[in-house]
């Protein structure tokens, strides 16, 4: 081959002969660097681009989102059994036999702060005494009497057992607070739910469970000192009528009345 041969056969642009493989190694070194920036997004990201494929981040659950917590949820719980368990002694047949909203609220109304001291849990209470008729009413509302082994639990079991809490989460002043402590930010079909799954661990109150001892005839503990101790005294029962009666679906075969309970 002379010369002249070689000298064609070369490129004409020697420069761009050289930068290509460079070009092409720059190209390789990007994807890679691409391909890891990926890799590093996926372990950091909540994004649901990468749901299917991220190990390890805890995916959010499909439905409504709560409207109240666990902890203002079982606070409510608790203030309302601290509220009723002294006073259901005289509130049970008073409030279970109730077939209308007035006579529901003059119940609450009779164990109730005065308004200008009234605390939030008995205010909400008797804004949604509705919700209260309803639950009372329905068939989620144990309304036969308690088994004596059910309160015996509830009453001498130790404060850490499970089996007291189970016991204790029967009693109709612990599943009307389940039911209610949610309400109105939750129904309190959600509220009974939540709160049932885990039962409240506050002992019962003195006025309850010596009330409860005496039907059903369990002895007192032998240390049991009451000295100090007092029992609320409800105020009379005055009538509301600042609303129609309310009565829920649900017993709409009951007959209505328009009066509320007498003393």
């Amino acid at each position: 081959m002379n010369a002249r041969e070689k000298k064609l056969r070369e490129p004409i642009d020697k420069v761009l002969t050289n930068q290509l493989p460079d070009r092409v190694a720059d190209l390789e070194r990007r994807v890679a660097d691409l391909e890891n920036d990926v890799a590093l997004l996926k372990s950091l990201s909540n994004s649901p681009v990468f749901a299917g494929e991220v190990e390890g981040v805890e995916k959010k659950k499909p439905g409504p989102k709560k409207k109240i917590d666990d902890q203002d949820l079982f606070r409510y719980r608790h203030e309302l059994i601290i509220w009723l368990e002294p006073v259901w002694p005289w509130m049970e047949d008073r409030l279970l036999r109730a077939t209308t909203l007035e006579e529901v609220r003059a119940v609450l109304e009779a164990v109730a702060e005065v308004p200008e001291f009234r605390p939030d849990h008995q205010e909400r209470l008797l804004k949604n005494a509705v919700a209260l008729l309803e639950f009372l009413w329905d068939e989620r509302f144990g309304k036969t009497p308690l088994p004596r082994a059910t309160v015996t639990d509830a009453l001498t079991l130790p404060w850490d057992d499970a089996r007291r809490r189970r016991a204790c989460n029967q009693l109709p002043t612990r599943q009307i607070a389940n039911a209610m402590a949610g309400v109105p930010e939750i129904v309190w079909r959600t509220s009974l739910d939540r709160c049932s799954a885990q039962p409240s661990a506050a002992f019962v109150a003195l006025n309850l469970d010596m009330h409860y001892r005496d039907r059903f005839g369990i002895p007192a503990p032998a240390d049991r000192d009451l000295t100090g101790a007092s029992v609320p005294e409800p105020k009379p029962l005055q009538p509301i009528s600042a609303q129609p009666s309310v009565q829920p679906a649900a017993a709409s075969n009951a007959p209505i009345k328009t009066t509320a309970a007498a003393n």
